[in-house]
């Protein structure tokens, strides 16, 4: 479980600083700016909330664990079902869910929750920079209004939202991986069926929370 962390987790932090830094500028720091200036001040805390922290920050980090994770789970599975590894583990007695399973379930939804959370702090954090450097200094004040903002059913809903996120991934790809029989062409198969189921269960997801937070 602990390698898993460090590969979807920390190996990923230079990515996710990347985009982090992006939709700090593409959407925190052009959203503060354009309702700044129509003024709509009040709304900008609560909007940054809503798309930035519950809706873009688990959206990409989701996005990134699909392409990383999902598929380096597909093909380590399989290979190890390819060269008979699997087969070996159960003859041993070992259980396949306990010992292969449950560490990358576990793992990925830990490491789905802590990157979504470094994600958005980089995300607005530097948005908020921008804009307080660039349009009004007033601006830096949205740094600690919006962590006021977060209600525990706030912090409630970013869990829950991002623990599921990695779990479905994780699982998605983990069956992927299992579904491999005796042909190596079928890995690469397998892997690009994860990442479009994961993507498909993702966008229902995010629905089914949408219209039930509604």
């Amino acid at each position: 479980m602990i390698a898993q962390i460090i590969f979807t987790g920390v190996d990923a932090l230079p990515t996710i600083t990347f985009l982090g830094l992006a939709a700090g500028f593409v959407f925190t720091f052009r959203l503060i700016s354009i309702l700044d200036s129509v003024g709509a001040a009040d709304d900008i805390v609560n909007l940054l909330v809503n798309i930035i922290c519950l809706g873009i920050g688990p959206f990409l980090s989701a996005i990134i664990l699909i392409s990383r994770t999902g598929s380096a789970i597909v093909v380590d599975i399989g290979n190890m079902k390819l060269h008979g590894e699997i087969e070996g583990l159960e003859m041993l007695g070992i259980n396949i869910n306990n010992y292969l399973i449950a560490p990358r379930l576990i793992g990925t939804a830990i490491s789905q929750l802590a990157i979504t959370v470094y994600f958005t702090f980089i995300a607005l954090v530097f948005g908020i920079t921008l804009s307080g450097l660039m349009v009004s200094t007033s601006h830096f004040e949205f740094i600690y209004e919006i962590g006021t903002a977060f209600t525990p059913f706030l912090v409630m809903v970013f869990v829950i939202k991002n623990l599921l996120f990695g779990y479905v991934i994780a699982a998605t790809a983990c069956y992927s991986g299992l579904n491999i029989r005796t042909s190596p062409t079928e890995v690469p198969q397998q892997a690009t069926r994860a990442i479009v189921n994961s993507l498909v269960a993702i966008f229902i997801i995010e629905g089914l929370l949408a219209v039930a937070l509604l």
